[in-house]
């Protein structure tokens, strides 16, 4: 099943270059405006990049004290320009699980991404919804027991133990985030089988359906979230290998981001595929 639902994304390489662009093209704005305000507060000079290898805070909050004020409207577009990106991943989830069917194509990519993008919309809410929910049950219930382990002991509880359980508590927490966020995955393909509308009701019978099939849906799903983990940390270690002092290593540098870029787009159709497969096989037959 990895194996082909891999080989599968792969081959449907125009899907995975449009995804890429839509995530690159939306970012770009900001990016090159930053970059370039940088660039004019430090009079053209690359010496913030060269002190990037040992940066701290207190270099950071002495350059945003002289220039925060060209700075601070660029990060907060960078908010909005991760919101406006969320939304495009939204809308296009509906044109990717058509593709996964039909093949892919630029129009019925547009159309099925527009008619599914409100019910997919719902669902995103939902999912938040249940994310919220589940870190303020965290925190009520990691003050309780904070508080009965200082009633427990005399003395004050020490700053080791806090600190194992604040481990622990975002260990439970980031189980539970994964989980949620492979129900959402999903419930918005059942949504697309079953052409079910109600994003809390999908949200349910994927819970349900989660729970019977655990290691071919929570199994695959935490082991692709290993896989990016691993992308992730293999990105930041060539990137330390590189230092920026240079216009050529800065261009180099970029490649290596975009290109972590490009296979986390890809790692990510390859997990819808894997759940459109998943689900469409069990539903299809269920024993």
């Amino acid at each position: 099943m990895l194996t082909r639902t891999f080989v599968n994304s792969l081959r449907q390489w125009p899907l995975l270059v449009l995804l890429f662009l839509l995530t690159l093209l939306p970012a770009m704005p900001v990016s090159l405006a930053l970059f370039g305000t940088i660039d004019s507060e430090a009079n053209g000079s690359l010496a913030p990049l060269a002190v990037l290898p040992e940066f701290n805070y207190t270099i950071f909050s002495d350059f945003m004290h002289d220039h925060g004020n060209a700075i601070w409207p660029l990060i907060r577009a960078g908010w909005w320009t991760a919101v406006l990106s969320l939304l495009v991943s939204v809308w296009a989830r509906g044109g990717v699980l058509y593709s996964f069917t039909n093949g892919f194509r630029a129009v019925s990519f547009w159309q099925s991404g527009t008619h599914y993008f409100g019910r997919n919309l719902r669902l995103l809410g939902v999912t938040s919804l249940f994310v919220l929910l589940w870190l303020v049950v965290l925190i009520l219930v990691g003050s309780v027991i904070g508080l009965l382990l200082d009633v427990v002991f005399d003395d004050p509880f020490t700053e080791r133990g806090y600190v194992a359980i604040g481990v622990a508590g975002s260990l439970v927490f980031g189980l539970v985030l994964v989980c949620l966020l492979c129900t959402s995955q999903y419930a918005s393909v059942l949504m697309y089988h079953t052409d079910e509308t109600a994003a809390f009701r999908a949200f349910r019978q994927s819970w349900r359906f989660i729970g019977q099939h655990r290691l071919a849906t929570f199994g695959r799903y935490l082991l692709l979230i290993l896989i990016g983990t691993a992308l992730f940390g293999g990105y930041f270690w060539v990137e330390s290998l590189v230092q920026a002092h240079n216009w050529l290593s800065i261009g180099l540098v970029f490649v290596i981001q975009q290109a972590f870029v490009f296979s986390r787009v890809a790692l990510t159709v390859w997990s819808l595929r894997i759940a459109f497969d998943t689900s469409r096989t069990l539903l299809i037959n269920p024993s």
